[in-house]
């Protein structure tokens, strides 16, 4: 279930990241659009994070390296 909400929220950035691209095409940097779209993008990003850190601090991520 965690990997299911990790790879939601990056699939989730990734739709901010070209919507913010579209919108500072169009607007050509006239409308705070782009910026709005940028503080979801950080939020999501943190969100990410702090999933990844809660899989790995509770066991259910974990670092399977074939070399470690």
């Amino acid at each position: 279930m965690l990997k299911f909400i990790i790879a939601v929220l990056a699939i989730a950035m990734l739709i901010s990241l070209f919507s913010s691209a579209f919108f500072l095409l169009k607007d050509k940097g006239n409308t705070v659009r782009a910026f709005y779209t940028l503080r979801v993008r950080v939020t999501i990003a943190m969100l990410l994070l702090a999933t990844i850190g809660y899989g790995l601090f509770t066991g259910q991520l974990g670092l399977n390296s074939p070399w470690g």
